[in-house]
């Protein structure tokens, strides 16, 4: 396999945390338009064919084009790891591991999904379908991050109270995630008109628990938000905390509107967007509490010859300068001072006639 250079893979660490994100966004599409069941079998769409047949109408569509998206994942997630394995450079074990974890996550992913398909949309299988997206979405910025990173052990860039607090926020964010399926899987959008199958919990009770989760996790965000500022918080935590507080302000705007309206569709496809997004920025901000050696550039297939200078006679550096400005020449070692010519001397050294090349006189003198 020919060598991959590292803007190369960096490029396809980022397009599998934007793909990762899509699918998820894609998915929630499926649920709420009542379509996860517009291809009625799985991996094919129908009896005898992998698209969808014309009595399917749109939600035949819609489900197909969920799969297709996820094909262009699997292909995105395959190659990772081969890259991986030809880095330019030498292979990383760090690197190595993390894409083949998202391998094994995408197939963990095609099986649950068949198997949500075939439970008729059970809320327990849908539930489990969109956390283990959001296990991939962790190892996938993981990974991003780590491709633009040197190998070597985390040296910690933040005092251990903030470590801890990044740790407890990336916990109450997954927290809010899991309430967040019950709520959705107790609610009216259960992902197809005809096969009806909901959790049994009180609609009003979940939800105030997915609130008081939310609100918790605003405080942490506030919190962070003051502690990267007090701090000696990498920039990197610094804008990521005033990211998330941003995206937590919204999600809980959306979230009140969306139960004070009834749940209408459109603001929970905005809600789920919304937690993809919550939920990268928070491991983003997790990770950058720690710092890792500064990458190596890509060895170039041919090294120029340098050129050879003769070293120099005296010293040019800064420090050698200032020393010897510095240090007094001796008396004996200075340049002797003028001194007055005597006048005998002076005569002796007036200057000479020039003679004439021919006769070899003196220049002017009479034959």
């Amino acid at each position: 396999m020919p060598l991959v250079g590292r803007r190369a893979f960096q490029l396809v660490t980022a397009l599998n945390v934007v793909l990762l994100s899509l699918i998820v966004v894609s998915g929630g599409a499926v649920r709420l338009t009542g379509s996860g069941l517009g291809c009625p079998t799985w991996p094919q769409c129908g009896d005898g064919s992998f698209t969808p047949h014309s009595e399917y109408a749109l939600h035949g569509v819609i489900e197909f084009g969920n799969r297709v998206v996820g094909l262009v994942v699997g292909v995105v997630v395959l190659i990772t790891p081969l890259m991986a394995l030809g880095l330019r450079g030498g292979r990383r074990r760090d690197l190595t591991r993390l894409s083949f974890g998202l391998w094994i996550g995408y197939l963990g992913q095609a099986v649950l999904g068949g198997i949500t398909v075939l439970t008729k949309l059970h809320p327990a299988t849908v539930a489990a379908h969109f956390l283990l997206s959001m296990v991939l979405l962790w190892n996938a910025v993981a990974l991003d991050r780590r491709a633009r990173q040197g190998a070597g052990p985390a040296t910690p860039a933040v005092a251990p109270p903030l470590r801890w607090l990044a740790r407890l926020l990336v916990l109450t964010s997954a927290a809010v995630l899991v309430l967040g399926t019950v709520v959705t899987g107790t609610g009216p959008h259960s992902g197809d008109a005809t096969h009806v199958a909901r959790f049994g919990f009180d609609i009003a009770t979940v939800a105030q628990l997915h609130a008081d989760g939310a609100m918790l996790l605003t405080g942490l965000v506030a919190a962070m938000v003051f502690a990267v500022r007090v701090s000696a918080a990498p920039p990197a935590a610094r804008r990521g905390s005033l990211v998330l507080l941003a995206v937590i302000i919204a999600q809980a705007a959306i979230g009140f509107a969306q139960y004070f309206l009834g749940i209408p569709s459109g603001l929970v496809a905005l809600h789920m967007t919304g937690a993809t997004v919550l939920w990268v920025v928070a491991l983003g901000l997790w990770l950058a509490m720690a710092t890792r050696p500064a990458i190596e550039g890509d060895t170039p297939l041919a090294q120029p010859t340098p050129i050879t200078r003769p070293a120099a006679t005296t010293s040019s550096t800064p420090v050698a300068q200032h020393l010897t400005a510095a240090q007094p020449v001796p008396a004996a070692q200075s340049a002797p001072a003028a001194q007055p010519v005597p006048a005998a001397q002076s005569a002796r050294r007036r200057p000479r006639k020039s003679k004439d090349e021919t006769t070899g006189r003196p220049a002017g003198q009479r034959v």
